[in-house]
């Protein structure tokens, strides 16, 4: 062996140094490294909102810096109606969101165990999801009345159909070697369902659920738009006809780490059901 070699051989048995926490947390290694990466981003954006807002665009009706935002927010807590407001519309999305999991888990497990209803109810599913929320709210308004059964109604509407829809394309995508493979070894049909379609299609229900989620808090602010006399969509519409530009950021800052928080439970409750999705996950 002459000196190179053995020059690279040393190299090779010599013990590595393990690398910095900075690189590790950039690489995402570090099991804090997702919340530390979340409040950095947070830190950042509110940053550049507050140069912003006091630099470039100085037009109160359009933007505010975020510290005012933070102000209006404490004094809208300080009087109660944030809580007011937000209770209201946590108990829309506590009853009308669980409603749609369930009917849309359940509609999509009916869509794709049969071919001839799929056929008959395809149509009208695409027609409804293809309806604006705007433009049916009053009439659900005028339905069910101003409380809370038009605002789960108007909530369960909104966000059934992505369920229903991740719902049916999972259990229709199974690989069909796996169900041949179950019924080679004489599986009834719930024990297929049971052991092989509805373990493949969690993620996709689970991605569904997550839209759903999404899409229940768009539901929720247009349909509390009419007719309503609390929760975060009747304090966005107040403040903007009463141009509080501050307090009405402030509400939609709220809504934006309401929809984060919830996504991030889902898709905590996603690796729970199906860890094998995200291998690498740090």
């Amino acid at each position: 062996m002459n000196g190179g070699d053995a020059s690279l051989a040393w190299r090779a048995q010599e013990p590595r140094t393990p690398r910095g926490a900075g690189w590790r947390w950039l690489a995402g290694q570090l099991r804090q490294a997702g919340g530390l990466r979340v409040l950095t981003s947070f830190g950042l954006v509110v940053a550049v909102w507050e140069v912003v807002a006091r630099t470039l665009v100085t037009n109160r009706l359009i933007l505010v810096p975020a510290s005012e935002v933070v102000v209006a927010l404490v004094r809208e807590a300080a009087s109660g109606a944030l809580w007011a407001n937000t209770r209201v519309t946590l108990l829309e999305l506590a009853i009308a969101f669980p409603l749609a999991v369930v009917g849309g888990v359940a509609t999509g497990l009916l869509l794709a165990s049969s071919r001839a209803l799929r056929q008959l109810l395809d149509p009208l599913l695409t027609a409804l999801y293809s309806v604006p929320v705007v433009a049916v709210a009053p009439l659900f308004i005028s339905w069910l009345g101003l409380g809370l059964e038009s605002k789960v109604a108007i909530v369960l509407l909104v966000s059934i159909f992505p369920i229903i829809i991740n719902t049916e394309v999972g259990l229709r995508s199974t690989d069909p070697i796996l169900v041949e493979v179950a019924r080679s070894f004489c599986a009834t049909r719930w024990q297929i369902f049971r052991t092989v379609m509805l373990p493949f299609s969690v993620p996709y229900i689970l991605g569904g659920v997550r839209v759903a989620f999404a899409r229940a808090l768009v539901g929720v602010v247009v349909a509390e738009f009419f007719g309503a006399i609390a929760g975060y969509g009747y304090a966005v519409l107040a403040a903007s006809q009463t141009f509080n530009t501050a307090l009405l950021l402030g509400y939609v800052v709220i809504l934006a780490v309401v929809g984060m928080l919830g996504s991030m439970g889902l898709r905590a409750w996603e690796r729970r059901l199906a860890p094998w999705r995200e291998p690498g996950d740090g």
